[in-house]
């Protein structure tokens, strides 16, 4: 029992950094006034799409099958700020954004997206198949991170389609 309650808060703490890092971009796009580009849009996407597999881990049993939507939103997250990366690493391109410890938002993206790989991996080398056997309950922690992520999820949308429209995002 104990094990499950710890790998419910790794899941938790998992959701809780990638929100952290969502909600930053969310400052600095309001602060700065700078609306995100296509890239970045995928980006928060894919961040999105690594928190679902942890939050039906919290709301339903811990399953592979969830750490592996995980994984393949970590992977084309990470390839997509990779092309970022490449797109900036030319000494005739300027970067774009701010700089935070002396890097750019999409390396640091890049950076969360192999975290989220190990974690996903770490995660799934505590899985038990009689996990599923245990009797679930999601506490408060677990309720407040999940509701918040969705919050921001929506939020995602709304500025997404706020920016864009129906048709391709400006840049």
């Amino acid at each position: 029992m104990i094990r499950y309650k710890l790998i419910q808060f790794l899941n938790a703490l998992w959701i809780l950094i990638l929100l952290v890092v969502l909600i930053g971009a969310y400052i600095y796009q309001i602060v700065e006034r700078e609306n995100p580009c296509p890239l970045c849009e995928l980006i928060r996407l894919s961040m999105i799409c690594v928190s679902i597999g942890p939050m039906l881990n919290l709301r339903f049993c811990p399953h592979p099958r969830h750490y592996a939507l995980s994984l393949a939103g970590a992977i084309f997250g990470g390839c997509v700020a990779i092309r970022q990366i490449c797109l900036h690493i030319c000494p005739d391109f300027t970067t774009y954004g701010v700089r935070v410890f002396g890097m750019e938002l999409y390396t640091w993206a890049f950076i969360v997206f192999g975290c989220s790989i190990v974690a996903a991996t770490i995660l799934l080398a505590l899985y038990r198949s009689s996990d599923s056997q245990v009797k679930h309950e999601t506490g408060y922690f677990e309720w407040i991170v999940m509701i918040a992520m969705l919050i921001i999820a929506i939020l995602n949308i709304f500025t997404a389609f706020a920016i864009c429209g129906f048709t391709a995002c400006p840049r």
